[in-house]
């Protein structure tokens, strides 16, 4: 794709006009600028009159702004590694090369539409709207969601609208348009394993007063095989004017003005930030990774409104972690998971609403291990015990207030 000009929208509101022959990058409105991006374009340098001296000033800005607008686009393409990743990028018959050029190109050839946010890229003399782009209300393509989710062997003529080509993660998932809305299937990586963690977990939040992402049991069927697969399925969370930055995002915007990013988020939603460092320690969640974390934020304002629900608990109760309560943890390294939850513990009131019993777990050893970790914490545990929970088993059954 040659492509020589193009404009970087919010919705129907140009952001940022952009001359790659030329090389200049002009900022159509600040505020609009995504947050990896602001702080991080250089103005166009004055003239000064001498020749060499300017052309290298002006050679430098172009070069930088360009590292950016590739870094941009390139963080919004779908990983190789995904699964089934392979098959997406030969059905839209892009190449799988993983450099940043590579896939700024496939950003530009879906429109770089995401469902994360309102972004998106205009070529040059185009006459389409954000109406005509906009994944929430058009139509998606039934062949991408059956190799996406499935890994289907199947063409595709003529361009579709998918989130698929900007969609993250390792697992195999769709996003499928029902009644009420948009809905995220995915598959696990062993049958049907990290689905139902996923869906057991957003249960056991049902349980809690922390605000979270609904998960529920969904099957698929590969319409090659006729085989029905478990999923699970989650709700899309975002809107015409409510966006998510993520936590890798953010954490590279507060670089760039130079604060400590673990700090200020607990300015901004210290609630929610304290409750999910206990959520984590009591499932063993070995995944907090700067894409499963985040806040909303108002696209039309880009003012930051507190954190998103927690999601992404496919990997919980991890093996190992369920074994070493001190393990380092993963969303900021400089604590263990241990030390986390009691620090949040003095900071914010968590506690559960319903009883918990075995049959909310999948596995004797999750059961344990969750409520080893909740008395450890002080959360309330059930008076009435019987004779071998008093000797030191660990209880059957949680009180909650």
């Amino acid at each position: 794709m040659n492509v020589k000009n193009l404009t970087l929208m919010m919705k129907d509101t140009p952001v940022l006009s952009v001359n790659l022959d030329e090389g200049e990058y002009i900022v159509l409105n600040e505020n609009l600028l995504p947050f990896d991006m602001k702080g991080r374009l250089r103005k166009q340098p004055e003239l000064t009159g001498n020749v060499s001296y300017d052309a290298k000033q002006l050679a430098i800005s172009a070069i930088k702004n360009y590292e950016q607008l590739l870094a941009f686009l390139s963080h919004r393409v779908l990983p190789i590694s995904r699964e089934n990743a392979k098959k997406i990028y030969q059905l839209f018959g892009v190449e799988q090369l993983q450099d940043e050029v590579s896939k700024a190109k496939i950003a530009i050839l879906c429109r770089a539409v995401s469902l994360q946010d309102n972004y998106w890229v205009k070529l040059e003399d185009e006459k389409i709207t954000w109406n005509d782009v906009n994944l929430r209300t058009n139509s998606l393509s039934e062949i991408v969601t059956q190799v996406s989710l499935h890994g289907s062997s199947l063409s595709l003529s003529g361009m579709v609208h998918t989130p698929e080509l900007t969609g993250q993660g390792a697992y195999a998932k769709a996003w499928i348009r029902e009644e009420d809305g948009l809905y995220l299937h995915k598959r696990g990586a062993n049958g049907s394993w990290e689905s139902k963690i996923e869906v057991m977990v957003s249960n056991l939040l049902d349980f809690c007063n922390v605000p979270h992402l609904k998960y529920e049991s969904s099957s698929s069927v590969d319409i090659q095989t006729q085989e029905s697969v478990y999923t699970c399925k989650c709700k899309c969370m975002t809107t015409e004017d409510i966006s998510i930055l993520s936590g890798m995002d953010f954490t590279s915007w507060c670089n760039v003005r130079g604060v400590d990013p673990y700090k200020e988020a607990l300015k901004i939603d210290p609630e929610m930030i304290y409750k999910m460092w206990i959520v984590d320690y009591l499932i063993s969640n070995r995944d907090r990774h700067g894409l499963n974390w985040g806040f909303f934020y108002d696209c039309n304002t880009m003012e930051i409104l507190g954190c998103h629900p927690l999601y992404d608990h496919n990997n919980a109760f991890d093996n190992a972690l369920m074994y070493d309560k001190d393990a380092t943890y993963l969303y900021d390294q400089r604590m263990t998971m241990r030390e986390a939850a009691k620090r949040a513990m003095e900071h914010v009131d968590f506690h559960f609403t319903k009883e918990i019993t075995r049959d909310d777990f999948l596995t004797e050893r999750q059961y344990k291990s969750f409520m080893d970790r909740t008395q450890e914490l002080g959360i309330k545990i059930k008076s009435s015990m019987s004779e071998a929970e008093s000797e030191g088993i660990v209880p059957s059954t949680l009180t909650f207030s």
